[in-house]
């Protein structure tokens, strides 16, 4: 199978796969299966991009950003969508789950980056336009289809139409500065402030949206 074959199809793979080892992992884990498939999900990533790309890809998509401040900004607003979510439930956050909350949010921005935005972005369509659907679509998807497995918050419609919007927001941003860097930034801001782990324990739930149609996929959350 050609690069180029393997490129489309291994954002669906990487999607299978996680959703898989989610299904499985979850009664052994219980809550806190997110940790292993968390692992998962950035190697198996991180590996599809250092094959099928190279270091060199990686290091210019790591570049200096260029470009008018507009896009810089767009990010920041892109990445404070959820400011009102953190501040509502501040209540729930313990000096604990802030401590285990810090790689996460630390790493997963750039994984996710360096893969969406980055490899999909580039190594898909030849159209950026294309491109940039493409890697928004299997974005969402894969918030349904992995983490909706066993997490409340990503079965949710308000969070898909977050994401549609984030992800639009972040390809136009890569493509305008030829940079990963503002995405990762926005990225940041958007999983400090969206409550990324606590969504994932399931401490946090979006009281609203709630995709009762992926019980019939996943069944119900524990």
């Amino acid at each position: 199978m050609s690069k180029k074959i393997l490129s489309y199809v291994s954002p669906i793979g990487l999607i299978i796969s996680c959703s898989i080892a989610a299904v499985l992992l979850y009664p052994v884990f219980d809550k806190w299966v997110f940790i292993p498939v968390f692992v998962l999900y950035w190697g198996i990533s991180f590996l599809i991009t250092l094959k099928l790309a190279s270091v060199s890809c990686i290091k210019n998509w790591l570049q200096k950003p260029i470009g008018k401040i507009r896009w810089p900004v767009l990010s920041v607003i892109a990445g404070f969508i959820p400011l009102q979510i953190f501040l509502v439930n501040l209540h729930i956050i313990t000096l604990p789950s802030a401590l285990l909350s810090i790689p996460f949010v630390l790493l997963n921005p750039f994984f996710e980056e360096l893969y969406w935005r980055g490899f999909v972005l580039d190594f898909t369509f030849t159209s950026k336009k294309l491109s940039s659907l493409y890697s928004s679509i299997l974005f969402v998807l894969s918030h349904l289809c992995i983490w909706g497995v066993f997490s409340y918050g990503n079965r949710n419609w308000f969070l898909l139409g977050s994401l549609v919007i984030m992800s639009t927001v972040w390809c136009m941003v890569r493509i305008k500065t030829k940079s990963l860097w503002w995405c990762i930034i926005s990225h940041f801001f958007v999983d400090v402030f969206n409550l990324m782990v606590f969504v994932m324990l399931n401490l946090y739930i979006p009281e609203q949206g709630y995709i009762t149609a992926l019980e019939l996929l996943f069944g119900p959350i524990k």
